[in-house]
C-alpha cells in the first residue's frame, strides 16, 4: 500500500513539464523522505519546471493532477526553480 504523498509524487513526476521535485517541503515516511510533497489539511508541493510553457498554465494542471489523488484538500504549488536545457 502506498502513502498519499507517494501517489502525489508519482502524479507530479508524470507531468512532462516537471523536471523534479524540490525539497522545500517534504513528507517523512518509514525509511523514506518524499521531497516536494507535504500532505495535511492542505497539500503543499514544490516543483522545478521545464520552461517550455506558461508557468500559470502548468501550475493549474498540476493542481488538477494532485486533486485527483487527494480529493478536496486545497493544493498549494510552489515553483521553486526552472531547469534550463543543459543544466
Amino acid at each position: 500500500m502506498t502513502d498519499v504523498a507517494e501517489d502525489v509524487e508519482s502524479a507530479l513526476l508524470a507531468h512532462p513539464d516537471v523536471a523534479r521535485l524540490d525539497g522545500a517541503v517534504a513528507s517523512y515516511l518509514p525509511g523514506r523522505r518524499v521531497d516536494g510533497v507535504r500532505v495535511g489539511d492542505r497539500v503543499e508541493v514544490a516543483v522545478v519546471l521545464r520552461p517550455d510553457r506558461p508557468i500559470a498554465e502548468v501550475v493549474s494542471e498540476l493542481r488538477a493532477h494532485v486533486a485527483r489523488v487527494t480529493g478536496r484538500a486545497p493544493v498549494d504549488v510552489t515553483v521553486a526553480d526552472l531547469e534550463l536545457e543543459g543544466g
